[in-house]
């Protein structure tokens, strides 16, 4: 089980730019990429409500942030290495799932666009649920796991954050950081994953491994 962004997709900056305009339009201190790494969540209405942004601003913030967000989506791509591990998991009998906490709408459309939906059998977003049922809580995870019909103790999610190994514990599942992402690699070793990889291209030698 995947996470999406900062784990298959790098979308990073793009993301950290659209915040900046977010953090303008409501008179917030603008927080350098080092900051944003490593207060963002992944659950964007949590980090709203860390940059002091009520609810009743959210939908405002939601049209800010895509809207400089569908002009900076070109600077988007996968990571490195992404397609082949995406293509030499689905040669083999492991079920491959995405979990993300984006939106169904933008993330169904991004994987398409880079070509790599067709290797999800599961495929699962933050809008699935609740607001209280995003991640760090496991529900998205444990419905995609129901859905692939296999045990937890038998699935790895991977991600980029820390809230993403929190949830991978909580749901049971082994866990594995990739550090290309949003998070900084103290939060992701603090968070205590099974393993930590540079990026996905090293999974299929810990698939090995384990």
């Amino acid at each position: 089980m995947f996470d999406w962004d900062g784990t298959l997709y790098n979308s990073v900056v793009p993301t950290y730019k659209s915040y900046l305009d977010v953090m303008r339009a409501f008179d917030i201190p603008q927080a350098s990429l080092q900051e944003f790494r490593e207060k963002s969540r992944p659950n964007y209405h949590d980090y709203y409500l860390y940059l002091g942004i009520q609810e009743a601003d959210w939908h405002t913030a939601d049209a800010i942030w895509m809207d400089c967000y569908t002009r900076h989506r070109k600077e988007c791509t996968l990571f490195d290495g992404t397609i082949e591990v995406l293509q030499g998991l689905s040669e083999t009998n492991v079920k491959i799932g995405l979990v993300s906490s984006g939106s169904r709408d933008r993330v169904a459309r991004e994987t398409g666009e880079e070509g790599v939906a067709p290797y999800f059998d599961i495929m699962l977003f933050g809008d699935d649920v609740k607001f209280e049922h995003a991640k760090p809580e496991p529900h998205t995870l444990l419905m995609a796991i129901e859905r692939a019909h296999v045990p937890a103790s038998e699935v790895l999610y991977v991600g980029d954050m820390a809230e993403d190994v929190l949830m991978g514990k909580k749901a049971g599942t082994k866990t594995a950081a990739v550090l290309c992402g949003f998070a900084t690699r103290q939060a992701l070793v603090d968070a205590r994953p099974d393993f930590v990889l540079d990026d996905v291209s090293c999974l299929p030698e810990i698939i090995k491994k384990v």
